[in-house]
């Protein structure tokens, strides 16, 4: 006979199942919740950021961008040292050579090929840019206040063709006579434009009310013809002075 002391338990096979079934639909409980979670709307609602917050936010990202600034007119600015900096990430070599000057070295740099030709500037946006407020779109300019182009750039071209680089270099001050108008302004510098840039300006001025067909030894200007006209040190009104030596009113 068994001993009465000893408890035996017996586990039978429709326990194993129940347990089975539960632990399983726990499981698949579980996941359900998580998958709630995750896929879940935050709560509360959005509301649009009205224009100063935008570019207070604009301005903060900015702000983490370092040796990055972006000017009044819209132009981003590296700073020279992060520039370089990117320059050596980009595997640029670079060199200080004697009296300061960095060279910068590029393993296997790309030619372009010799049946290319190089791509002429087109100077109609810089005239827009810095010109058409004066001379006006048309050319024909202010009467009283600023003369005009058309119909006339021609004249100053033939009598000296330096003068037109010399007076977008140095600007110009004084009276002058234009198509009988007389005129008495100042005519400002714009020696920050490169020499492509004014190259560029010179020829759309002479070219887009048609003076150019007027001048019998037309020739476009290149960078080449205003950079010998750099560092004269010329006033607006030595400029002035140049007009009258060449004759013009």
């Amino acid at each position: 006979m068994p001993d009465e002391n000893v408890r035996q338990e017996v586990v039978t096979a429709k326990a194993i199942r129940g347990a089975y079934v539960l632990g399983s639909v726990g499981m698949v409980l579980t996941i359900v919740a998580l998958l709630v979670l995750v896929t879940s709307r935050p709560q509360g609602r959005t509301e649009a950021l009205d224009e100063s917050q935008h570019q207070g936010m604009l301005q903060q990202a900015e702000e983490r961008l370092r040796g990055f600034e972006v000017a009044d007119d819209g132009a981003a600015r590296l700073d020279i040292e992060h520039a370089m900096e990117l320059v050596v990430q980009r595997g640029v070599d670079l060199a200080l050579l004697e009296g300061g000057v960095m060279e910068a070295v590029v393993e296997d740099p790309i030619e372009a090929p010799e049946d290319i030709a190089p791509v002429a500037l087109d100077g109609a946006p810089i005239f827009a840019a810095q010109c058409v407020g004066c001379h006006q779109a048309t050319g024909a300019g202010i009467p009283g206040a600023f003369p005009p182009l058309a119909n006339h750039v021609y004249e100053l071209y033939e009598a000296d063709r330096d003068y037109l680089p010399l007076v977008l270099l140095y600007g110009l001050q004084g009276p002058i006579e234009v198509n009988a108008q007389s005129y008495n302004g100042l005519m400002p510098r714009f020696a920050q434009l490169t020499d492509d840039q004014i190259a560029a300006t010179l020829n759309y001025v002479l070219e887009a009310w048609g003076d150019a067909d007027r001048i019998e030894d037309y020739e476009p200007y290149a960078a080449t013809d205003i950079e010998p006209l750099r560092g004269r040190s010329l006033s607006a009104a030595d400029v002035h002075d140049v007009r009258q030596e060449i004759g013009l009113p």
